[in-house]
């Protein structure tokens, strides 16, 4: 399955194969998309991150192409549900897939079979920017460093907490593990926000959770921010490092970084994956726009089709020793 779906991202970075003409390219319905409404779903739950960002999207992108983007959620399955209801939808442009990386970095390392079968039905559309997450602990414990974390972890019963099996969170802290031998147990919970409320009802002593959630927090002072994922430090969380920065050998070439996708069936036409290319462009560059998703904490890139898919191509693989080691299992 793995190596049938790099293949097929292989096939996408590389690029369609040249149109007979131009005029076979974007003719007809293709050359006026959109005509109708187009649905955008999300397959996640509403008023997180995705879901903000999709409606955003949405928006501005609508306003662009003349036409009302709906938004739809359907969560469910590790972001499958809503995946599979876009990967078997007609190829026209009109049914569009917003969602997490992991649905095609991770998720076919942890489906298998008929559960896995949709994924290489999607390709990338565009990319709605990348973001790191910051390992925060509870600020009774004494902690400072990322140093005196580890240390901890070695003599004392550590737990972390997440928003599921899968997911960022879990994702990040299960390659801490991997290259610190940290002994840290896992104990999820339904969405970020309750991993967020478990740190601070001191149910657990960690996790890796996103900056902007764990800001007001760290400015109360009940928590605090030891490192950030990603390779480069967090706007949200001034003076925080990178864990590439922190001058520890077993983390030096430590990244984790995530990205919201939008996706489309297998074989959109050339034509509409253009207008999407051009749409996203201008969009990306609103300021207005960058001021409606600027809560998310999302960096670079943004962009369309070909940033996308280079970010998938390159992070599927980032991720199969990972999730392998943690034993990372469809719910």
């Amino acid at each position: 399955m793995i190596k049938l779906f790099l293949l097929c991202i292989a096939l996408l970075v590389a690029g369609p194969a040249p149109a007979a003409s131009p005029a076979l390219a974007a003719s007809g319905a293709e050359a006026d998309y959109p005509l109708r409404p187009i649905r955008l779903i999300v397959n996640s739950s509403p008023a997180g991150p995705l879901d903000i960002a999709a409606r955003a999207i949405a928006q501005y992108a609508g306003k662009l192409m003349g036409q009302t983007i709906i938004v739809e959620n359907r969560p469910g399955a590790s972001g499958n549900v809503g995946a599979k209801s876009v990967a078997h939808a007609a190829p026209d442009g009109y049914t569009l897939l917003m969602t997490l990386d992991t649905l095609m970095t991770v998720n076919p390392h942890v489906f298998k079979g008929p559960e896995a079968a949709f994924i290489p039905l999607l390709e990338p559309l565009g990319i709605a920017g990348s973001f790191g997450l910051a390992l925060a602990v509870r600020a009774d414990l004494g902690i400072a460093t990322m140093e005196q974390f580890l240390h901890y972890a070695k003599t004392n019963a550590v737990t972390y907490s997440s928003a599921g099996y899968g997911s960022p969170g879990n994702l990040a802290f299960e390659k801490l593990k991997l290259a610190t031998g940290a002994q840290v147990a896992h104990v999820p919970f339904r969405g970020s926000a309750g991993a967020v409320n478990a740190l601070l009802g001191n149910q657990i002593q960690a996790g890796f959770l996103a900056a902007s959630a764990l800001r007001p927090h760290v400015q109360a002072g009940k928590m605090r921010a030891l490192a950030v994922s990603a390779r480069e430090p967090d706007p949200d969380l001034p003076g925080v490092p990178a864990m590439a920065q922190l001058g520890i050998e077993s983390l030096k070439d430590f990244h984790a970084a995530f990205a919201f996708l939008i996706m489309a069936p297998q074989g959109l036409p050339p034509a509409i994956a253009r207008k999407w290319d051009d749409s996203l462009a201008t969009v990306y560059v609103m300021p207005d726009f960058l001021r409606s998703i600027s809560s998310l904490g999302l960096g670079a890139p943004l962009g369309g089709s070909g940033e996308a898919k280079r970010w998938v191509a390159t992070q599927i693989e980032n991720w199969a020793d990972v999730v392998k080691s943690a034993g990372i299992h469809g719910q």
